[in-house]
C-alpha cells in the first residue's frame, strides 16, 4: 500500500467518517487515522438522540434549523439504524409556563416541526406519564439514533469507494516543512510500530481532542471540552424521546435506545476530554431530575452509567452553541495542509463532512458534487421488505429482527443471522461475530461491542466475553499476544460502569460480576502473571 494520500483525516469518530465517506465518493484517495477504535470518543459516548432541533430552537436556532434539515435526510439514507419513535416536549409542574410561547415561535422560525397536544392527547401517546405532573407539551419528529451503527456504515461505505481506514493508530508527530503539513508519524497501538504517511491535506477531526492536535504543531485550537454523563436502564419507560419543554438543562431527556431507556444528561466542564467518569454528585442530579418527569424512576433497574465529552469550539458549556465550526489553517495560522473541523450534532455530522469536503475538493480542484445526502448507507432497505427479509431468514424471527435492526439489509446479504449465539442478551450469534472481525476491523471485544451489542445487555458480558475472546483468538493471530489483557481490561471497565449506582440487587450482581472475575475466571492470578511477563498473553 502506498503511503501517499490526497487526504488524510485524524479521527474515527462520526464526523471523521462521514468526512472519508463523502471525499471517498468524490474520487480522492483517503486514509483515515483513529487511536483507538471507531466511535469510541464523543460519538460512541451520546446518548444516540436524533434532533429535531426543538431543543435548540430558543437559544441556538441556527443548530435548529442544521437538525431539522439534517434529521430529514438521515431518515432518507439511513433509515435502517434509526427508530422513528417521536418525540414529547413537555412542560411539568416544574417548568416556567413563558418558555411555551418561546418554544412554539422558535420552531415557526426554525422550521421544526411541532404540533401542540391536550393532556389527554399525550398520555395516550405516553401512558406512563402521570396526570398531576403533565401541564402542557409538543409533539416533535426526534428519533433514536445508533451512533456505533451509523459510524460504521459510514465506515463501509468509505471503504466500498477505497478509502483506507486504520484504527488504534494514534499521531505521534507531524512532519512539516516551511509552514506546510505534509505528513503524521504514527504509532500502531496494537503491534507498534512507527510510520509515517504523507499527503497534501490534513483534515483535524478529533472533535473534543482537536486541541491536542493542535498544540503538537504550535497551534491554539480553541475547544472546550464539556463532559455529559448519562445513565442507560434496563427497560424502555417510555416510547418516544422525552424531553423537558424549559431552557436545556441537565437530566431533561429521556432517549429509547433498541429495549433500554437512556437518561441524561450533565454538562461540566474539563480540562482532559479523555475523563470519562461519572461522580456520584452528576448522577444525583440526573435521579433527582429524570424523577419530576417519572416519579417511579427510582423503582427501575439501572444498568450502568457513561459519560463523554462534547466537541465544542470557542464557548463552553450550555451557552455555547451546538453548530460547527471549520477552521482553514491557512488563514488563521498560515499553515498551509491542515484544517481542523469542531462543534456540532451527531445529527448535523453528514453537513459538516459535505462543507469541510467543499473546503478540501476547492483546495485540491476535486469534484464539488457531493453525493451523501442522496445516496443510502450500506444495509439499507425499504421497511415494507422486511417480511421478505424474514422470510428468508433461517432462524428464529426474534433473532432475526435483532440483527435486521442492527445491520439491514447486510444481515441477509452476508447472512449475519448464521451460527450459534454468542450473546444471548442482545441475541447476538457468532454470524455476527465473525463478520466484524473478518470485514468490519474489530480487534478487540470492545469493537465486537460497538458494532453488534454483544456485552452490553443486562449481564454486562458476564455470560459471553469469555466466547467473545476465544472467537477473537481464532479468527486474529495478533490477538494471542493481547486477548487476556483484554479480556481483563474490558471486564473491569463493564463493572466500573456500574459501581457508582450499584445498589439492592445491582449491588448484589456487582458482587457476582466480582466473583466470577475474580475466582471462576481466576483473573487476578493471571493479572499478576501477566505484568510479570511485561503484558504479554502468549506468555
Amino acid at each position: 500500500m502506498s503511503n501517499k494520500f490526497d487526504v488524510i483525516i485524524l479521527g474515527g469518530g462520526i464526523t471523521g467518517m462521514g468526512i472519508a465517506r463523502d471525499l471517498s465518493m468524490r474520487g480522492l484517495s483517503v486514509l483515515l487515522l483513529e487511536r483507538n477504535d471507531i466511535a469510541s470518543g464523543a460519538t460512541g459516548r451520546s446518548h444516540g438522540l436524533l434532533h429535531s432541533g426543538g431543543r435548540y430552537v430558543v437559544k441556538d436556532p441556527e443548530s435548529a434549523r442544521e437538525c431539522a434539515v439534517e434529521n430529514k435526510v438521515l431518515r432518507e439514507i439511513a433509515g435502517h439504524v434509526i427508530e422513528s419513535t417521536g418525540g414529547l416536549f413537555i412542560r411539568t409542574i416544574h417548568d416556567p409556563v413563558d418558555y411555551v410561547e418561546k418554544f412554539e415561535r422558535g420552531c415557526k422560525e426554525t422550521g421544526v416541526l411541532c404540533e401542540r397536544l391536550t393532556i389527554n392527547e399525550i398520555l395516550e401517546l405516553e401512558p406512563n406519564l402521570h396526570r398531576d405532573v403533565v401541564e402542557d407539551g409538543f409533539f416533535v419528529n426526534d428519533g433514536a439514533v445508533d451512533p456505533f451503527k451509523l459510524t460504521l456504515l459510514n465506515m463501509l461505505d468509505a471503504m466500498n469507494n477505497g478509502a483506507e481506514i486504520f484504527t488504534y493508530h494514534e499521531v505521534i508527530d507531524f512532519i512539516v516543512k516551511k509552514k506546510q503539513v505534509l505528513g503524521v508519524i504514527v504509532r500502531d497501538k496494537i503491534k507498534g510500530h512507527l510510520r509515517e504517511f504523507y499527503s497534501d491535506i490534513i483534515v483535524n477531526a478529533t472533535g473534543a481532542w482537536g486541541g491536542n492536535i493542535g498544540r503538537k504543531l504550535g497551534l491554539n485550537i480553541p475547544t472546550r471540552p464539556s463532559k455529559g454523563s448519562l445513565i442507560v436502564f434496563s427497560r424502555k419507560i417510555f416510547n418516544m424521546v422525552v424531553n423537558r419543554l424549559r431552557p436545556p438543562s441537565d437530566g431533561d431527556i429521556f432517549v429509547p435506545s433498541y429495549s433500554t431507556t437512556i437518561l441524561g444528561t450533565t454538562s461540566i466542564d474539563v480540562n482532559n476530554p479523555d475523563n470519562f467518569t461519572t461522580s456520584h454528585q452528576e448522577l444525583l442530579r440526573l435521579y433527582n431530575e429524570g424523577s419530576k418527569i417519572y416519579p417511579e424512576l427510582y423503582d427501575v433497574r439501572p444498568i450502568r452509567t457513561f459519560a463523554g465529552p462534547r466537541p465544542l469550539i470557542g464557548s463552553s458549556g450550555r451557552e455555547a452553541s451546538r453548530t460547527f465550526t471549520i477552521i482553514d489553517h491557512e488563514k488563521t495560522d498560515e499553515l498551509l495542509g491542515l484544517v481542523t473541523i469542531g462543534g456540532g450534532k451527531l445529527t448535523t455530522y453528514r453537513l459538516m463532512a459535505e462543507k469541510l469536503s467543499d473546503l478540501v475538493s476547492s483546495k485540491l480542484g476535486a469534484s464539488r458534487t457531493c453525493r451523501t445526502h442522496k445516496e443510502p448507507l450500506p444495509g439499507y432497505y425499504d421497511p415494507i421488505e422486511i417480511s421478505r427479509m424474514l422470510r428468508k431468514s433461517k432462524s428464529f424471527k426474534s433473532h432475526a429482527l435483532r440483527v435486521i435492526r442492527r445491520w439491514g439489509s447486510l444481515s441477509i446479504d452476508k447472512a449475519l443471522y448464521s451460527g450459534n449465539l454468542v450473546c444471548y442478551c442482545e441475541y447476538v450469534s457468532s454470524g455476527e461475530i465473525k463478520y466484524s472481525i473478518q470485514e468490519a476491523k474489530a480487534r478487540t471485544i470492545g469493537d465486537l461491542m460497538r458494532r453488534t451489542r454483544a456485552t452490553m445487555g443486562p449481564c454486562q458480558g458476564q455470560n459471553c466475553i469469555f466466547k467473545l475472546a476465544g472467537l477473537l483468538f481464532d479468527e486474529r493471530e495478533e490477538y494471542r499476544e493481547l486477548f487476556l489483557r483484554d479480556l481483563v481490561n474490558h471486564l473491569r471497565r463493564r463493572w466500573s460502569n456500574t459501581v457508582n449506582i450499584a445498589e439492592g440487587a445491582l449491588a448484589d450482581q456487582d458482587a457476582l460480576f466480582l466473583y466470577i472475575f475474580s475466582y471462576l475466571g481466576n483473573m487476578n492470578y493471571l493479572v499478576r502473571k501477566l505484568n510479570e511477563h511485561g503484558g504479554n498473553s502468549r506468555d
